[in-house]
């Protein structure tokens, strides 16, 4: 009868935590959420002229998107299909949900499904890498994390190592944020003969592709590698204090705002945070955590050493270690094994000191609870942050209007890090308008025609011909 009814609860909870991330899907979707990177690719989907295969080509010839030739499928069918209907765009946020599938799906055959639903309940609320959750050009990552899953699943329990490496192959040509995490995959073969195969599979092809293929069949190859950037010392250090600052900091301050703006949550919101948090409860109370104590072990120190490796990627490349802004889009990685030392640091340290059950169980709940309220936060400050985009060009279109204004380089200034800081409904300083790609679509969408004025923030532009001051929700010509 119990564990009939320990059943019904993780029933329960794995339909709860499918609601609440289709909630937060829904939620970006009808607010049309389109910030940073995504403006320009909604931009660009207004003015497509050529056939698909034409433009999947030129779309995937960029520096952007020419080491990521399977994401950047995917992203440039769904901006080509946006051309008829500009919402299809915003469907790249479901890729978000479908790696908690997938994620879901591995780990359950790894662990436990009770295991399986914590993990993907915590990692879809996680504070590590919230643009992978709310910006639908980073299903890159999203993607990356799908076959990278597959991956493990097929060399762990399928001990299959062509189809491990091929799901390898994808991950990596998806988004890079997982190669260094090969030496996971090697660690699970035990035959010295099959890691020289997978090694050669994966990393030969990996190689292949990046220097001989990529710049081959790609006019505007970039290699994003900058291995050079290791034998620089002061970045090297920077890197490893942006990353200690991450975990012992970031992440705490992180969620006390997110718990500070609890008030500004529907009722709906922390109801269903509550009942999540009490559902997590009631699976755990009963949970047997003893028998997977070894198995516990050997997770938390993997994942300490997968952290470690996914680290390793801001040592060389440009890419900086950061919970902030857009910034953070290449934490995915780290996300998802954060979330698992989480688990098992919370498991094996109650076990350590001599806690019972339902001190695991309430601490899993405590934090469930924390992480929900902190990443409806989140959901918020998105929302937020395309709002003041909106609002600050819509002001600005008004003053040009009624200046006369029709054409001209014109720059908008404000205090953007000012904004971030101090501005309560930003959480983690999410995006907003900075960098020239954006310009084009906020014009568009409140009335200033982009072809005829060019506006530029001005920490980014020094040629203005005039400048406006947006300050108190009011722009204003600037002496």
């Amino acid at each position: 009868m119990e564990k009939k009814l320990n059943n019904t609860y993780l029933i329960f909870l794995n339909i709860l935590i499918v609601v609440y991330n289709l909630y937060i899907a829904l939620c970006v979707f009808t607010e049309n959420v389109i910030v940073t990177d995504d403006l320009k690719e909604a931009y660009n989907a207004r003015h497509i002229s050529e056939p698909y295969f034409s433009y999947i080509y030129s779309y995937l010839d960029s520096s952007n998107m020419a080491a990521r030739p399977v994401s950047g499928w995917v992203t440039g069918t769904l901006v080509f299909l946006s051309k008829y209907d500009a919402s299809i765009y915003l469907l790249g946020i479901l890729f978000f949900p479908l790696s908690l599938i997938a994620i879901y799906w591995v780990a359950k055959k790894m662990m436990s499904r009770e295991l399986a639903s914590l993990i993907i309940l915590l990692y879809s609320c996680s504070l590590i890498g919230t643009s992978i959750q709310f910006s639908p050009i980073m299903l890159n990552s999203n993607l990356a994390t799908i076959f990278f899953s597959l991956s493990v699943y097929y060399i762990y329990i399928r001990k299959n190592i062509w189809l491990s490496s091929l799901f390898f192959i994808l991950s990596v040509l998806s988004y890079e944020i997982f190669l260094p995490l090969i030496l996971l995959n090697l660690y699970f073969i035990k035959e010295n003969k099959k890691r020289m195969v997978f090694l050669g599979l994966a990393l030969g092809s990996i190689v292949l592709f990046r220097k001989v293929i990529q710049p081959g069949i790609f006019a505007h190859s970039y290699q994003r590698d900058e291995v050079g950037n290791i034998f620089q010392l002061k970045r090297v250090l920077h890197v490893t204090i942006l990353t200690v600052k991450l975990f012992v900091k970031d992440i705490f301050v992180g969620i006390y705002k997110g718990v500070v703006n609890l008030k500004n949550l529907h009722v709906i919101e922390i109801l269903l945070a509550l009942l999540m948090s009490s559902i997590v409860y009631k699976v755990f109370s009963g949970y047997d955590f003893r028998s997977k104590l070894k198995d516990i072990k050997n997770i938390g120190l993997i994942s300490l050493i997968s952290i470690v490796l996914a680290v390793s990627v801001f040592y060389v490349s440009a890419y900086i270690p950061t919970l902030f802004g857009f910034d953070n889009r290449s934490l995915g990685a780290i996300r998802l094994f954060y979330t698992l030392l989480v688990i098992s640091g919370v498991i094996y340290f109650c076990f350590k000191f001599k806690l019972g059950n339902k001190t695991i169980s309430s601490l899993f709940a405590t934090i469930a609870f924390l992480l929900l309220i902190t990443n409806m936060s989140v959901k918020n400050a998105w929302i937020y942050a395309n709002q003041f985009n909106l609002k600050m060009f819509n002001e600005l279109s008004k003053t040009l209007k009624a200046e006369n204004i029709e054409s001209g380089v014109v720059c908008l200034r404000y205090d953007m890090f000012t904004e971030l800081k101090t501005n309560p409904h930003f959480i983690l300083r999410e995006p907003i308008f900075y960098n020239n790609w954006e310009t084009r679509m906020l014009s568009e969408m409140n009335g200033i025609n982009a072809k005829n004025v060019q506006v530029y923030n001005a920490d980014r532009q020094m040629n203005c011909e005039r400048v406006f001051l947006y300050k108190n929700g009011k722009v204003i010509r600037e002496k």
